[in-house]
């Protein structure tokens, strides 16, 4: 018994650095509504991708590099990425949050260094993002729909006066899914691994 349980440990653990492996090189970002890393199904809860500018749509998903060394920052074809932009919206609901700038990836974010450090943790399920002191979560004001076809995305701040997200807001996390890309003389041609 104890060696069925040591073998069950050490497929979990490889299970789990797997995870770890995947996060580098190229890939999209999916955002999932959840507010729980253990009972999140991608399959199930997601609600859009970041566009190249960072911004949640339904399904443009843009293709985002990451920084091979620390910090370890996206960028996409229209800029490096940020929280950072304060000619973002500010997340004006959010008792924490309000001073927060939506996240962007624009040319202009490239006057100043971005400031986040972005990664994944070993033992999640999947490869989810995180970035600064564990920031594993999300918020946006509303889901992507075809009326409502961009929506800012803000860190989820939390605390004593405001302890989960902003009532009317959703909690999300976001999925790195890598792609391989190939250029070609003509095209680039982009799979997913």
């Amino acid at each position: 018994m104890l060696l069925l349980g040591a073998a069950a440990g050490l497929l979990l653990a490889s299970a789990a650095s797997a995870q770890t492996e995947l996060f580098h090189g190229h890939g999209q970002i999916i955002v999932l509504n959840g507010s729980s890393f253990v009972g999140v199904v991608p399959s199930r809860d997601r609600i859009g991708c970041l566009n190249d500018q960072g911004i949640l749509t339904l399904d443009n998903c843009a293709e985002f590099a990451l920084a091979d060394a620390s910090p370890r920052t996206f960028s996409t074809v229209s800029g490096n990425c940020t929280f950072q932009n304060k000619n973002m919206p500010a997340n004006s609901d959010s008792a924490y949050g309000r001073d927060s700038h939506a996240w962007s990836c624009l040319v202009e974010n490239q006057l100043g260094p971005p400031y986040e450090n972005y990664y994944t943790v070993t033992g999640f399920k999947y490869p989810f993002i995180c970035n600064g002191n564990l920031n594993c979560y999300y918020d946006i004001k509303s889901t992507p729909s075809p009326n409502n076809t961009r929506v800012p995305v803000w860190q989820f701040y939390w605390g004593d006066a405001q302890g989960g997200i902003t009532p009317g807001h959703v909690q999300t996390l976001w999925l790195w899914v890598p792609v391989n890309t190939t250029k070609t003389t003509k095209t680039t041609k982009t799979t997913r691994t």
